[in-house]
């Protein structure tokens, strides 16, 4: 079972073998996670998610990470055609999951689904976030599971939900 942890700060500054981004179904990487995903990564990111193409709320998707320092950026669509739901956080953080074992990585790290540009209550998609990794039998085949926080706050109230 993966080590899980909490850093606070900027997602795309995370060395391990993949990111997360918090991806609409269509994967345009625009605002919040997913824009600083495309600043840091540059181009090649949003052109392989274009060749890609749309996927369903729920899904997950996987490119390469441009100029990130890890390998891969794993797009979890919790939202998009749909509103951002305790059903789309949990089914796109399984997927995620699923194409981090599929693909051999060890160590990657989520930002909190839907609770930025998707407006779902941050604590709230952190719980059900930590469960669907808890729960996942992919888990057992990641060495660590990192949730970033952006602001400190945010940070804390992962620890705390860490805990439980």
């Amino acid at each position: 079972m993966a080590v899980l942890s909490v850093r606070q700060g900027n997602i795309a500054s995370y060395d391990g073998d993949a990111i997360v981004n918090a991806a609409n179904n269509h994967l345009r990487l625009g605002a919040g996670v997913a824009g600083a995903i495309r600043r840091a990564g540059g181009p090649s990111i949003q052109a392989e998610c274009d060749q890609h193409g749309s996927i369903k709320v729920g899904e997950a998707a996987i490119t390469g990470a441009g100029d990130l320092p890890v390998k891969w950026v794993i797009h979890a669509a919790a939202m998009g055609d749909e509103a951002v739901s305790e059903r789309s956080i949990r089914l796109s953080t399984l997927a995620s999951l699923k194409l981090a074992a599929d693909n051999g990585i060890k160590r990657m790290a989520f930002p909190v689904l839907g609770s930025g540009v998707g407006g779902f209550v941050f604590k709230q998609a952190a719980e059900i976030m930590r469960d669907a990794v808890r729960e996942s039998p992919h888990s057992a085949s990641l060495d660590e599971v990192v949730f970033y926080g952006f602001s400190f706050e945010d940070a804390v109230q992962l620890e705390q939900v860490l805990l439980v």
